[in-house]
């Protein structure tokens, strides 16, 4: 779903054509779902608020599922997409499913994704001009469905239209990507009653001999596509090669939740070496926000001083945004400085312990599956052991340290490592959560 969308957005910009020399006979672009896979700092693997996740029961299991919030935690630390690498000059799909890829290298050919954002279609399909836009404009929109073994009986017809009534409880296990749409199709399978016509066309990763040559529909009604507010519809656009050298973050699992009071948040930082702040990322958590995003050198005594940049603007759809600085700003080796955002509304979205709600359940880890076919889900009592949510998902850890991140309460700027969250029985998010915004460097001698 992830590397779908992506792919579309570099062809139908015109990117891929136009970093290839403006050749037309290119090939396609081709990302590499399995270096997600193994670094998007989530599962057992990798995750590097853990001393040893490999070691760690809890996290996800290697090629068993996730979000799109996963994959964007990964996109914004500058941690992927990677084209996949070539062996006897064709394209290797499948070697990186088994062998473990390095996390960096330099002959990776790397994208940054500038913008992510998440919509809903809305129970009466008030929404459905913007995503179809959306398809068009920035190409494929990934979203999810329940699929395979969880699906019951009449979530799928004979001519390859799925669908899923609101009130059935099976929850989404497969990631797709929607690449068209057609408002009159209907099934003549009796056993798939729609509520009216309208159906979305997507391309699925079953290979050309499942499907009509891969492709599928999902009716506009579905319980889950373009309707679930995490996993419904995601847009993936302003796909560029990564120009960074380095990203500076506090929130390494990306957007885990959201502190709805907070309008004015801050991340500090120390630069590692002589580097020019280009960019800022942060993730507007509702729609039609306004922002002022600023970079400062010093916080003391409780304010903060030295504006050194600020940029406003405002984002109509919630996600992950990125802005360049009208003038970098030159930072020192051990520097400290200081990324602040402000919203108009929506709050300020944290990263913090999580329950990651994945699009396939865990499986037994001594039969991994054949990469080339979907993926069967496995009995509970074989599903390996470790802490889970309340909705079944595992849990994932995330680490913070005092003076990282702060708030501005109206009165005076506080500690956010000092917060205290409602924390439910399944987990503690106190000392666990940090603001999400980043400051995005390149190199200078």
């Amino acid at each position: 779903g992830t590397c779908a969308a992506i792919e579309s957005n570099l062809l139908v910009s015109g990117m891929w054509k136009k970093i290839n020399g403006g050749n037309g006979n290119i090939g396609m672009p081709l990302l590499s779902e399995y270096h997600l896979d193994w670094w998007n700092g989530f599962n057992r693997h990798a995750n590097a608020d853990l001393e040893d996740a490999q070691k760690d029961p809890s996290g996800l299991t290697v090629h068993q599922g996730g979000d799109y919030r996963v994959s964007a935690a990964y996109i914004a630390r500058g941690d992927g997409v990677v084209i996949v690498p070539m062996k006897d000059n064709n394209p290797d799909t499948t070697s990186w499913y088994k062998e473990i890829p390095q996390k960096l290298h330099p002959e990776y050919k790397k994208f940054y994704v500038r913008d992510i954002e998440w919509f809903t279609i809305g129970d009466n399909l008030e929404g459905i001009d913007v995503i179809k836009r959306r398809i068009m404009t920035e190409g494929a929109v990934g979203t999810a469905y329940c699929a395979s073994s969880l699906a019951p009986k009449g979530f799928i017809g004979k001519d390859f239209l799925h669908y899923q009534p609101k009130e059935t409880k099976s929850k989404p296990n497969h990631a797709v990507a929607i690449v068209g749409w057609d408002d009159d199709k209907v099934t003549a399978d009796p056993n798939v009653k729609l509520p009216k016509p309208g159906a979305w066309l997507i391309k699925n990763s079953w290979g050309t001999k499942r499907g009509d040559q891969g492709f599928y529909w999902i009716s506009y009604f579905d319980k889950t596509c373009c309707r679930d507010a995490e996993m419904g519809a995601v847009s993936f656009r302003n796909v560029e090669p990564n120009r960074y050298h380095h990203v500076y973050y506090h929130d390494y699992h990306g957007w885990r939740g959201v502190i709805p009071d907070i309008a004015k948040a801050a991340n500090m930082f120390k630069a590692t070496s002589k580097q020019e702040i280009v960019s800022l990322s942060f993730y507007t958590a509702a729609d039609n926000v306004k922002y002022t995003a600023s970079v400062y050198s010093k916080f003391e005594k409780g304010q903060l001083t030295g504006l050194r940049a600020t940029k406003s603007g405002e984002y109509a759809h919630k996600g992950l945004h990125t802005i360049d600085l009208e003038k970098a700003v030159r930072v020192e080796k051990d520097e400290t400085f200081i990324v602040c955002v402000e919203f108009s509304t929506g709050g300020q979205a944290i990263d913090r312990t999580s329950e990651i709600e994945v699009l396939l359940e865990q499986p037994d880890p001594k039969k991994q599956p054949d990469p080339k076919q979907p993926v069967k889900v496995q009995p509970k009592k074989l599903q390996p052991k470790g802490p889970r949510g309340p909705n079944g998902g595992p849990i994932v850890v995330s680490r913070a340290n005092p003076e990282e991140s702060f708030y501005f309460n109206g009165v005076i700027w506080r500690d956010l490592y000092e917060y205290r969250f409602d924390n439910p029985t399944w987990a503690v998010f106190d000392r666990s959560a940090n603001f999400c915004m980043k400051a995005l460097t390149v190199n200078v001698p």
